[in-house]
Protein backbone atom coordinates (compact mmCIF):
# COMPACT_ATOMS: atom_id res chain seq x y z
CA UNK A 1 0.00 0.00 0.00
CA UNK A 2 2.79 2.42 0.93
CA UNK A 3 4.99 1.42 -2.02
CA UNK A 4 2.94 3.59 -4.39
CA UNK A 5 2.46 6.43 -1.90
CA UNK A 6 4.51 8.87 -3.99
CA UNK A 7 2.42 8.09 -7.06
CA UNK A 8 -0.84 8.79 -5.27
CA UNK A 9 0.56 12.00 -3.81
CA UNK A 10 1.74 13.21 -7.23
CA UNK A 11 -1.74 12.74 -8.70
CA UNK A 12 -3.22 14.61 -5.71
CA UNK A 13 -0.76 17.51 -6.14
CA UNK A 14 -1.24 17.81 -9.90
CA UNK A 15 -4.97 16.95 -9.94
CA UNK A 16 -4.22 15.11 -13.16
CA UNK A 17 -2.91 11.66 -14.07
CA UNK A 18 -1.14 12.94 -17.18
CA UNK A 19 0.66 15.79 -15.38
CA UNK A 20 1.62 13.49 -12.51
CA UNK A 21 3.01 10.95 -14.97
CA UNK A 22 5.16 13.65 -16.59
CA UNK A 23 6.43 14.75 -13.18
CA UNK A 24 7.28 11.16 -12.22
CA UNK A 25 8.80 10.32 -15.64
CA UNK A 26 6.59 7.27 -16.11
CA UNK A 27 3.86 6.47 -18.61
CA UNK A 28 0.27 7.37 -17.78
CA UNK A 29 -0.94 3.73 -18.10
CA UNK A 30 1.76 2.62 -15.63
CA UNK A 31 0.71 5.33 -13.18
CA UNK A 32 -2.98 4.48 -13.53
CA UNK A 33 -2.19 0.81 -12.90
CA UNK A 34 -0.22 1.68 -9.75
CA UNK A 35 -3.07 3.81 -8.39
CA UNK A 36 -5.60 1.10 -9.27
CA UNK A 37 -3.52 -1.43 -7.34
CA UNK A 38 -3.66 0.73 -4.20
CA UNK A 39 -7.41 1.18 -4.59
CA UNK A 40 -7.86 -2.58 -4.93
CA UNK A 41 -5.82 -3.17 -1.78
CA UNK A 42 -7.95 -0.82 0.32
CA UNK A 43 -11.11 -1.73 -1.61
CA UNK A 44 -12.04 1.93 -1.99
CA UNK A 45 -11.47 4.56 -4.70
CA UNK A 46 -8.99 7.32 -3.86
CA UNK A 47 -10.04 9.72 -6.62
CA UNK A 48 -13.35 10.82 -8.08
CA UNK A 49 -12.51 10.59 -11.76
CA UNK A 50 -15.85 12.06 -12.86
CA UNK A 51 -14.69 15.54 -11.80
CA UNK A 52 -12.44 17.82 -13.80
CA UNK A 53 -9.96 18.32 -12.30
CA UNK A 54 -10.13 15.05 -10.40
CA UNK A 55 -10.96 15.26 -6.69
CA UNK A 56 -10.14 13.14 -3.66
CA UNK A 57 -12.78 10.82 -2.26
CA UNK A 58 -13.18 10.64 1.55
CA UNK A 59 -10.86 7.62 1.48
CA UNK A 60 -8.42 9.62 -0.65
CA UNK A 61 -8.46 12.52 1.79
CA UNK A 62 -7.55 10.16 4.64
CA UNK A 63 -4.84 8.53 2.51
CA UNK A 64 -3.23 11.90 1.69
CA UNK A 65 -3.49 13.05 5.30
CA UNK A 66 -1.73 9.86 6.41
CA UNK A 67 0.85 10.17 3.64
CA UNK A 68 1.78 13.68 4.76
CA UNK A 69 2.24 12.42 8.32
CA UNK A 70 4.54 9.64 7.10
CA UNK A 71 6.51 12.08 4.94
CA UNK A 72 6.90 14.43 7.90
CA UNK A 73 8.16 11.61 10.13
CA UNK A 74 10.67 10.49 7.48
CA UNK A 75 11.89 14.05 7.02
CA UNK A 76 12.17 14.64 10.77
CA UNK A 77 14.09 11.40 11.23
CA UNK A 78 16.54 12.27 8.45
CA UNK A 79 16.98 15.76 9.88
CA UNK A 80 17.66 14.33 13.34
CA UNK A 81 20.41 12.03 12.10
CA UNK A 82 21.87 14.81 9.97
CA UNK A 83 21.99 17.12 12.98
CA UNK A 84 23.87 14.47 14.98
CA UNK A 85 26.54 14.40 12.28
CA UNK A 86 26.46 18.18 11.70
CA UNK A 87 25.35 17.57 8.13
CA UNK A 88 22.18 18.11 6.18
CA UNK A 89 20.35 20.24 3.64
CA UNK A 90 17.77 22.96 4.06
CA UNK A 91 15.53 23.95 1.15
CA UNK A 92 14.63 27.64 0.97
CA UNK A 93 12.12 29.22 -1.40
CA UNK A 94 11.73 32.88 -2.35
CA UNK A 95 10.93 35.29 -5.16
CA UNK A 96 13.47 35.99 -7.89
CA UNK A 97 14.82 39.19 -6.29
CA UNK A 98 15.85 37.43 -3.08
CA UNK A 99 17.20 34.38 -4.93
CA UNK A 100 19.32 36.56 -7.19
CA UNK A 101 20.54 39.33 -4.91
CA UNK A 102 20.07 38.55 -1.21
CA UNK A 103 20.21 34.84 -0.45
CA UNK A 104 23.42 33.85 -2.33
CA UNK A 105 25.58 36.00 -0.04
CA UNK A 106 23.77 34.70 3.05
CA UNK A 107 24.20 31.10 1.90
CA UNK A 108 27.89 31.63 1.18
CA UNK A 109 28.52 33.05 4.66
CA UNK A 110 26.34 30.38 6.26
CA UNK A 111 28.49 27.68 4.66
CA UNK A 112 31.60 29.24 6.20
CA UNK A 113 30.10 28.94 9.68
CA UNK A 114 28.48 25.53 9.05
CA UNK A 115 30.64 23.74 6.45
CA UNK A 116 28.71 20.48 6.78
CA UNK A 117 25.40 22.07 5.83
CA UNK A 118 23.99 22.64 2.34
CA UNK A 119 21.32 25.13 1.25
CA UNK A 120 19.20 24.64 -1.86
CA UNK A 121 17.34 27.67 -3.25
CA UNK A 122 14.07 27.52 -5.15
CA UNK A 123 12.68 30.51 -7.04
CA UNK A 124 8.91 30.79 -7.47
CA UNK A 125 6.00 33.22 -7.34
CA UNK A 126 3.99 33.78 -4.15
CA UNK A 127 1.29 31.14 -4.75
CA UNK A 128 3.76 28.44 -5.75
CA UNK A 129 5.98 29.17 -2.74
CA UNK A 130 3.10 28.43 -0.37
CA UNK A 131 2.30 25.20 -2.24
CA UNK A 132 5.95 24.15 -2.01
CA UNK A 133 6.01 24.83 1.72
CA UNK A 134 2.77 22.93 2.32
CA UNK A 135 3.99 19.90 0.35
CA UNK A 136 7.43 19.85 1.96
CA UNK A 137 9.38 20.69 -1.20
CA UNK A 138 10.92 23.57 0.76
CA UNK A 139 11.47 23.92 4.51
CA UNK A 140 11.46 27.71 4.71
CA UNK A 141 10.15 30.50 2.52
CA UNK A 142 11.14 34.15 2.48
CA UNK A 143 8.01 36.10 1.60
CA UNK A 144 6.11 39.35 2.05
CA UNK A 145 2.69 37.70 2.05
CA UNK A 146 0.61 37.22 5.20
CA UNK A 147 0.10 33.46 5.51
CA UNK A 148 -2.33 31.47 7.63
CA UNK A 149 -1.06 31.61 11.22
CA UNK A 150 -2.75 28.26 11.94
CA UNK A 151 -0.57 26.53 9.35
CA UNK A 152 2.69 28.47 9.34
CA UNK A 153 5.10 29.87 11.91
CA UNK A 154 6.04 33.47 11.00
CA UNK A 155 9.22 35.33 11.91
CA UNK A 156 9.88 38.92 10.89
CA UNK A 157 13.21 39.19 9.08
CA UNK A 158 13.23 42.84 7.99
CA UNK A 159 11.05 45.80 7.00
CA UNK A 160 11.22 47.37 3.58
CA UNK A 161 10.10 50.61 1.98
CA UNK A 162 8.00 50.57 -1.18
CA UNK A 163 8.54 53.44 -3.64
CA UNK A 164 7.04 54.38 -6.99
CA UNK A 165 9.37 54.09 -10.00
CA UNK A 166 8.50 56.50 -12.82
CA UNK A 167 10.07 56.62 -16.31
CA UNK A 168 12.37 59.66 -16.46
CA UNK A 169 10.83 60.87 -19.74
CA UNK A 170 7.38 61.37 -18.16
CA UNK A 171 6.26 65.01 -17.91
CA UNK A 172 5.14 64.57 -14.30
CA UNK A 173 8.78 64.42 -13.17
CA UNK A 174 9.23 68.08 -14.07
CA UNK A 175 6.19 69.09 -12.03
CA UNK A 176 7.41 67.04 -9.06
CA UNK A 177 11.08 67.97 -9.32
CA UNK A 178 11.25 68.74 -5.59
CA UNK A 179 10.03 65.24 -4.70
CA UNK A 180 11.81 62.99 -7.16
CA UNK A 181 14.78 60.84 -6.17
CA UNK A 182 17.48 59.69 -8.55
CA UNK A 183 18.98 56.21 -8.58
CA UNK A 184 22.01 57.66 -6.77
CA UNK A 185 19.74 59.22 -4.10
CA UNK A 186 18.15 55.82 -3.54
CA UNK A 187 21.51 54.09 -3.32
CA UNK A 188 22.56 56.53 -0.60
CA UNK A 189 19.44 55.66 1.38
CA UNK A 190 17.80 59.08 0.98
CA UNK A 191 14.38 57.43 1.24
CA UNK A 192 15.15 56.41 4.82
CA UNK A 193 15.75 59.97 5.99
CA UNK A 194 12.97 61.77 7.85
CA UNK A 195 13.57 64.85 5.71
CA UNK A 196 12.93 62.91 2.48
CA UNK A 197 9.93 64.54 0.75
CA UNK A 198 6.81 62.39 0.41
CA UNK A 199 4.27 62.73 -2.36
CA UNK A 200 0.62 61.71 -2.65
CA UNK A 201 -0.10 58.99 -5.19
CA UNK A 202 -2.99 61.17 -6.37
CA UNK A 203 -0.39 63.04 -8.43
CA UNK A 204 0.03 59.93 -10.61
CA UNK A 205 -3.67 59.31 -11.24
CA UNK A 206 -3.36 59.77 -15.01
CA UNK A 207 -0.24 57.64 -15.46
CA UNK A 208 -0.29 54.02 -16.75
CA UNK A 209 0.52 51.53 -13.97
CA UNK A 210 2.41 48.25 -14.15
CA UNK A 211 1.00 46.05 -11.39
CA UNK A 212 1.86 42.57 -10.22
CA UNK A 213 -0.73 39.86 -10.82
CA UNK A 214 -3.42 38.85 -8.34
CA UNK A 215 -2.01 36.64 -5.61
CA UNK A 216 0.96 38.95 -5.05
CA UNK A 217 1.05 41.18 -1.98
CA UNK A 218 1.98 44.12 -4.16
CA UNK A 219 -1.20 43.72 -6.22
CA UNK A 220 -3.48 44.22 -3.20
CA UNK A 221 -1.14 46.71 -1.55
CA UNK A 222 -0.77 48.81 -4.71
CA UNK A 223 -4.52 48.94 -5.32
CA UNK A 224 -5.16 49.84 -1.68
CA UNK A 225 -2.63 52.68 -1.77
CA UNK A 226 -4.13 54.09 -4.96
CA UNK A 227 -7.69 53.85 -3.65
CA UNK A 228 -6.71 55.54 -0.41
CA UNK A 229 -5.29 58.34 -2.56
CA UNK A 230 -8.71 58.62 -4.21
CA UNK A 231 -8.37 56.84 -7.55
CA UNK A 232 -8.32 53.47 -9.29
CA UNK A 233 -5.09 53.00 -11.27
CA UNK A 234 -5.13 52.67 -15.04
CA UNK A 235 -3.35 49.35 -15.44
CA UNK A 236 -1.29 49.02 -18.61
CA UNK A 237 0.07 45.57 -17.79
CA UNK A 238 0.09 42.86 -15.12
CA UNK A 239 3.38 41.09 -14.39
CA UNK A 240 4.40 38.07 -12.33
CA UNK A 241 7.62 39.44 -10.80
CA UNK A 242 8.61 42.86 -9.46
CA UNK A 243 11.94 42.83 -11.31
CA UNK A 244 10.10 42.36 -14.60
CA UNK A 245 7.88 45.35 -13.81
CA UNK A 246 10.98 47.38 -12.90
CA UNK A 247 12.69 46.73 -16.25
CA UNK A 248 9.50 47.42 -18.21
CA UNK A 249 9.22 50.73 -16.35
CA UNK A 250 12.83 51.44 -17.42
CA UNK A 251 11.64 51.07 -21.02
CA UNK A 252 9.00 53.76 -20.44
CA UNK A 253 5.88 51.57 -20.49
CA UNK A 254 4.44 52.69 -17.13
CA UNK A 255 4.98 53.50 -13.45
CA UNK A 256 5.35 50.70 -10.93
CA UNK A 257 5.79 49.98 -7.24
CA UNK A 258 9.20 48.55 -6.31
CA UNK A 259 11.08 47.79 -3.11
CA UNK A 260 13.46 50.65 -2.37
CA UNK A 261 16.28 48.18 -1.72
CA UNK A 262 16.34 47.14 -5.37
CA UNK A 263 18.59 50.12 -6.11
CA UNK A 264 21.31 48.71 -3.86
CA UNK A 265 21.70 45.64 -6.07
CA UNK A 266 20.91 46.61 -9.68
CA UNK A 267 22.96 48.52 -12.24
CA UNK A 268 22.53 52.32 -11.96
CA UNK A 269 20.08 53.86 -14.41
CA UNK A 270 19.02 57.37 -15.40
CA UNK A 271 15.84 56.03 -16.99
CA UNK A 272 13.79 56.22 -13.78
CA UNK A 273 12.96 58.62 -10.98
CA UNK A 274 11.67 57.35 -7.64
CA UNK A 275 9.07 58.76 -5.27
CA UNK A 276 8.48 58.08 -1.61
CA UNK A 277 4.73 58.16 -0.93
CA UNK A 278 2.86 59.39 2.13
CA UNK A 279 0.95 56.10 2.60
CA UNK A 280 1.65 53.93 5.67
CA UNK A 281 1.14 50.84 3.50
CA UNK A 282 4.37 51.71 1.71
CA UNK A 283 6.26 49.91 4.49
CA UNK A 284 5.91 46.13 4.83
CA UNK A 285 7.58 43.25 6.64
CA UNK A 286 9.65 40.55 4.98
CA UNK A 287 8.81 37.27 6.69
CA UNK A 288 10.39 33.87 7.20
CA UNK A 289 7.85 31.03 7.30
CA UNK A 290 8.00 27.34 8.15
CA UNK A 291 5.25 24.75 8.66
CA UNK A 292 3.65 24.44 12.09
CA UNK A 293 2.79 20.79 11.58
CA UNK A 294 6.40 19.79 10.98
CA UNK A 295 9.20 20.66 13.41
CA UNK A 296 12.01 22.52 11.68
CA UNK A 297 15.30 20.62 11.56
CA UNK A 298 18.39 21.81 13.39
CA UNK A 299 19.87 23.10 10.15
CA UNK A 300 16.61 24.94 9.42
CA UNK A 301 16.67 26.65 12.81
CA UNK A 302 20.36 27.45 12.41
CA UNK A 303 19.69 29.02 9.00
CA UNK A 304 16.81 31.18 10.26
CA UNK A 305 18.83 32.33 13.27
CA UNK A 306 21.77 33.10 10.98
CA UNK A 307 19.53 35.16 8.68
CA UNK A 308 18.16 37.15 11.59
CA UNK A 309 21.71 38.11 12.54
CA UNK A 310 22.27 39.64 9.11
CA UNK A 311 21.25 43.11 7.95
CA UNK A 312 20.73 43.94 4.30
CA UNK A 313 19.90 47.24 2.66
CA UNK A 314 16.13 47.15 2.20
Amino acid sequence: MLKNMDYVYAVYENKSFSKAAQQLYISQPALSAAIKKVEEEIQLPLFDRSCNPIQLTPAGEYYIESTEKIMAIEKEMAAHFNSLSNQGTVHVGSASFFCAYILPTIVQDFKVRFPGYSVNLLEANADDLVKCLRSGIVDIILDVEKLDANSFNPRVWAAEQIVLAVPAAYEINRRLANYRLTFADMGRGRYREQTCPQVSLKQFEQEPFLLLEKGNDMYQRGLKMCRQAGFVPKVAMYLDQMLTAYYIACSGKGVTFVRAGVTHYLEPTNKLFFYKTDDENAVRNIMLYCKKSQPLSQIGNDFINFMQEREFAM
